[in-house]
Formats: structure tokens, sequence, C-alpha cells
């Protein structure tokens, strides 16, 4: 299984991302950004649980595919890794205005067919 974690920039709760890896089991691959935040504390949690990650940068590429918003095509690289679920941790999530690039991969996700959670807390 390939689990894609995005959300919130600001996100630092350890327990909430250890909770759902370890709800899933024996997880083969969890792929992240380079974001602080969320990315930074997924690469933490999954290798602390033995997880293979796959921690993925913006690049050029990215940012000429949307020019300004290359996390658009960071987005899109990391679910064309062939992700079976998508975890999102995003506190504001359903607030208008928040959570574009959480929401971004989220709504990628469901296009595609992928199974999606969102995690508020």
């Amino acid at each position: 299984m390939r689990v894609l974690i995005t959300g919130a920039t600001t996100w630092h709760d350890d327990q909430a991302i250890r909770r759902e890896l370890s709800a899933l089991g024996r997880v083969g691959t969890v792929i992240t950004g380079d974001t602080p935040g969320i990315d930074a504390v997924a690469i933490s949690v999954a290798r602390e649980l033995g997880f293979e990650v796959v921690p993925m940068k913006k690049n050029r590429a990215d940012y000429k595919a949307f020019p300004g918003e290359g996390w658009k095509g960071l987005n899109v690289r990391m679910l064309e890794m062939g992700v079976d679920l998508v975890l999102a941790f995003h506190a504001d999530f359903d607030t208008p205005g928040c959570a574009r690039g959480t929401r971004h991969a989220v709504e990628l996700a469901q296009q595609s067919g992928i199974a999606v959670r969102v995690c508020r807390a």
C-alpha cells in the first residue's frame, strides 16, 4: 500500500499521524512533500514506525506547469506515484479560503478514485 500524507504547513500533531498510520497496519510506502509542518512530522513518524518514506520536492517543471503555484505540480506528481490512500491533516479543511493545497490534493485523489481520509484533529 502506498499512502500520500498531505496537509497544513502548521500541523505538528505527531500523535494524529501516528494514530492514522498505525490503524493501517503495515503500509508499504509513505509519500509526502517538502514543507515544514505536516510533511516534516509525517516523515519523522513514518520512519519511526518503520515505513519506507519517499519525500518529494517541488521542481522547475512544477512551477512551469503551475506558475506561482508549484505545489499543484507537486500534488499531481505525488499522486502519480501509485497512491492507494490520501491522509489529509488540516484543522481548517472546511474553512473557506484555507487549506488550498490540501483541498487540491484531496480533489485530485477523489477524481482519480483514490480513497481519502481527512483528519481535522
